[in-house]
């Protein structure tokens, strides 16, 4: 076991940690490090507003509290500590072992450690020593933290079964031979393992994770193969599987696929995973489609276009209009058509001042709105930048 260290706090000491833990881009790691930890698919529209991915709860946690260990030289007190137990119950809740949840934890140390070496020159490694031992100090604590969650969740009755399906469901997408344990995990669950399936992803907008694993439990008990994944409820039925009972909460966001063969479960899901978020965006409930919101499907799936558009469109934009107005009015033009009158009337604004803004749009991204290909430039890259949840600007909001 790792001895609890004080952080060193001379003035040197000080400056270099207050520096490195400024510039230190905290929602970047964790983003790095939560898709290279995850081995389940998931969406690629992301943003604020959208409830974490399990894994990146746990690494988003174990980064505040090194963080603050590290600026404070104190070690976590215990209330603290809750935010990271409750993110191994859901963790626990969703089929991850212990195992998954504390490699997640050594990769924030890990990083977080190298992170401060590498932001400072050889000659002041000194400096950092007391520093340096304190990523793996909190693998001390987490250890226990996450030890004393899965403790807990196990005396919950469908914790098994989530487990099980979650591990078969993960073995499904990644397209890997059936084993003796997957065939034992679909006999267990009742599931139907030989095809035809349809994957699904199911949402109760505001509702716990416990809601949700409950939510599981009851579709397993009908047939499916459902696991929870903390805020969402994704897995596969057989074709003609009726939903009309988890329909009848009016809270529910359904997004389901016709039968898909093996090799397209995984990009399936991480379609369905991206309608769910989009229409709980837009404040949509019920069973929702692909054609609904086909245009940002078709973005999420060529990320490189949609970026190269997104830059065509705003990137000067966003540089020499730092307060957004420019971007923020060419959303509203989209919005409303290029209808000048009515953009006019939505901002609300003069309409003199809107074509002095419009001219100025034309000549930074050097666009001719009154052309159709233009226009439909611009639209796309405002109705991506609306589907990653980035503000007009192009900043996170």
């Amino acid at each position: 076991m790792y001895a609890m260290p004080r952080v060193g706090h001379g003035p040197a000491a000080v400056a270099r940690l207050r520096g490195v833990m400024c510039e230190l881009d905290s929602e970047l790691m964790v983003r790095r490090l939560a898709g290279e930890l995850s081995d389940t698919p998931v969406g690629r529209i992301g943003g604020q507003g959208c409830r974490p991915d399990v894994r990146e709860d746990i690494v988003r946690r174990s980064a505040e509290l090194i963080r603050n260990w590290l600026v404070s030289g104190q070690e976590p007190a215990t209330g603290a500590l809750s935010e990271l137990y409750e993110a191994a119950r859901v963790a626990a809740g969703c089929g991850l072992t212990a195992e998954d949840v504390f490699r997640a934890c050594c990769a924030v140390a890990r990083s977080v450690r190298g992170t401060l070496l590498e932001s400072s020159p050889a000659e002041e490694w000194f400096l950092l020593v007391p520093q340096l031992d304190v990523p793996w100090a909190f693998l001390d604590v987490a250890l226990t933290t996450v030890a004393r969650a899965f403790a807990d969740q196990r005396d919950l009755p469908s914790a098994g079964d989530n487990a099980r399906a979650t591990m078969l469901f993960a073995s499904l997408c990644a397209r890997s031979a059936t084993t003796l344990e997957d065939l034992d995990r679909a006999a267990r669950l009742g599931f139907v393992l030989e095809g035809p399936h349809c994957p699904f992803v199911v949402a109760i907008e505001g509702g716990s994770a416990a809601a949700h694993a409950g939510l599981a439990a009851r579709l397993r008990a009908e047939g499916a193969l459902a696991c929870a994944q903390g805020y969402r409820v994704a897995g596969l039925t057989g074709p003609g599987f009726d939903w009309t009972v988890p329909l009848a909460d009016s809270a529910l966001i359904l997004a389901t696929a016709p039968t898909t063969a093996s090799e397209g479960i995984a990009d399936a899901v991480g379609n369905l995973h991206d309608l769910v978020t989009l229409a709980s965006r837009a404040g949509r409930r019920g069973r929702i489609r692909p054609d609904d919101f086909v245009t940002e499907i078709m973005l999420a799936n060529s990320p490189q276009l949609a970026e190269t558009i997104t830059q065509r469109v705003l990137g000067r934009l966003n540089t020499e209009d730092p307060t957004g107005t420019l971007a923020q009015t060419l959303a509203c033009l989209a919005v409303h058509g290029f209808d000048r009158s009515a953009t006019a009337a939505a901002l609300p604004v003069h309409r003199n001042t809107l074509l002095y803004r419009i001219s100025r749009i034309e000549k930074l991204s050097g666009l001719d709105l009154d052309h159709h290909a233009h226009r439909e430039l611009a639209r796309l890259a405002v109705v991506w930048t609306e589907a990653v949840g980035v503000g007009a600007t192009g900043r996170s909001g």
